[in-house]
């Protein structure tokens, strides 16, 4: 496997916006072929899904469906403006949701109906989506604002509760990105762990730990991080990767991006 087992790979169509239908057959075909997952973005904006019914009379969730897409493991991200129909269609296809609150809220794509999905028994995991829709790439952040906006949106203070946020930043993402032995510590799962320093302020007084982490904490509390039972960061120093190198090296490409825009 990719980097000792530690990277899974998954075909990645864009969307259907960007795929049109036989480019999603031939997706399917080959990920049928080598026994591969299959990541795309679907129902993110209202206009996409308006699009989509225009040209194709389906929902971007129904039209994959009939492409024979989701007869493979499939992860959707966003599914902001899912409706009844494709939610039945997730559930029964064991289609996977990536929520990213952060990127849908920045671009105004809308709230996904995260209660919903959870309660027809679909896997929803947390995600940050690209840097430019997003910036922080803040797993903590990400987890606040789940626990925070579905609130807000449904007027129900236990929509998603703080225990649910967690879950889902852990032991959910990893079902959707197809490990069963990942986000929990356990024997025989996997050693991803994380250290988190708790001697700051904001940790205090400490009555919930779960509450603090997901309302409180963010991800400069991280301390150590140990991946596969290996450490990867040691009390905030990288262990695999040269920073200054790489700093370097981002001075170099944005520089050279911002002379290329300039023209």
């Amino acid at each position: 496997g990719a980097g000792d087992g530690r990277f899974k790979v998954m075909m990645g169509p864009h969307a259907p916006y960007t795929c049109p239908p036989d480019y999603i057959r031939k997706v399917r075909d080959v990920a049928e072929k080598y026994d591969m997952p299959i990541h795309i973005h679907l129902s993110e904006t209202k206009g996409e899904v308006e699009n989509c019914e225009k040209e194709y009379h389906m929902t971007p969730i129904a039209l994959m469906d009939s492409l024979g897409l989701f007869e493979r493991p499939t992860l959707a991200a966003h599914c902001v403006h899912v409706t009844d129909e494709d939610i039945r269609i997730m559930k029964e296809k064991h289609v996977c949701a990536a929520h990213n609150p952060a990127s849908n809220l920045k671009l105004a794509s809308g709230i996904a109906p995260v209660p919903k999905m959870r309660k027809a028994g679909i896997t929803v995991g947390i995600g940050t989506d690209g840097a430019s829709s997003n910036n922080k790439l803040d797993m903590f952040a990400e987890m606040r604002l789940t626990a925070l906006i579905h609130k807000a949106a449904n007027y129900d203070p236990f929509a998603i509760t703080a225990k649910e946020a967690v879950d889902m930043a852990t032991k959910d993402g990893a079902k959707c990105l197809g490990y069963d032995n990942l986000g929990e510590l356990k024997e025989g799962f996997l050693a991803d762990i994380i250290l988190v320093d708790r001697t700051g302020f904001h940790w205090k007084p400490r009555f919930d730990s779960v509450s603090l982490a997901v309302y409180a904490g963010n991800s400069m509390d991280v301390d150590t991080v140990i991946i596969n039972g290996r450490p990867v960061m040691e009390h905030k120093e990288l262990l695999t990767i040269d920073t200054e190198k790489m700093d370097a090296e981002v001075k170099r490409v944005t520089e050279k991006l911002y002379a290329f825009t300039k023209k």
